[in-house]
C-alpha cells in the first residue's frame, strides 16, 4: 500500500512499526491484540475488525509472526514472549509450545486476510 497519501503523523506511525524487529513487532501485536482475550474467538474477531478496514498492518503482523516462530531464539525467549506479553497459559509452556502458538496465530492472521480479501 502507497502509504504517500497519507497524513503526516499516520504516515510516521505507520514506518515507525514498520522499523520494528520481528520480535518487537510480535510482542507489540500480542500485546494489542492477545493480551485481554477471552479466547482465541475474540482474537480472530478483533482481528477481522481491523481487516475490515485495511490488512496492510496484518500483513506486517503475519510477517513478523512468521519470522519470530521459525528463527532459532536464546532459551527461553518464546515462552517468555507468550506468557507475559499475551498473558496467556499454554498446556506446553515451553519454547517450542509457544512456537506452536506464534504459528497458529499466524494461520489465523493469513485466514482473516485472505477473507477479507
Amino acid at each position: 500500500m502507497d502509504i504517500s497519501g497519507l497524513p503526516e503523523s499516520m504516515r510516521a506511525r505507520v514506518e515507525a512499526r514498520n522499523a520494528l524487529s520481528p520480535l518487537d513487532r510480535v510482542r507489540e501485536f500480542l500485546g494489542s491484540h492477545v493480551l485481554d482475550a477471552d479466547g482465541l474467538d475474540e482474537v480472530r474477531a478483533d482481528l477481522r475488525r481491523t481487516a475490515h478496514f485495511s490488512t496492510m498492518r496484518h500483513r506486517g503482523d503475519l510477517a513478523a509472526l512468521e519470522a519470530v516462530a521459525a528463527a532459532h531464539h536464546p532459551p527461553g525467549t518464546l515462552a517468555r514472549l507468550v506468557g507475559w506479553e499475551a498473558n496467556w497459559v499454554l498446556d506446553d509452556p515451553s519454547d517450542a509450545g509457544a512456537a506452536q502458538f506464534l504459528r497458529e496465530l499466524a494461520q489465523m492472521l493469513r485466514e482473516v486476510i485472505e477473507e477479507a480479501e
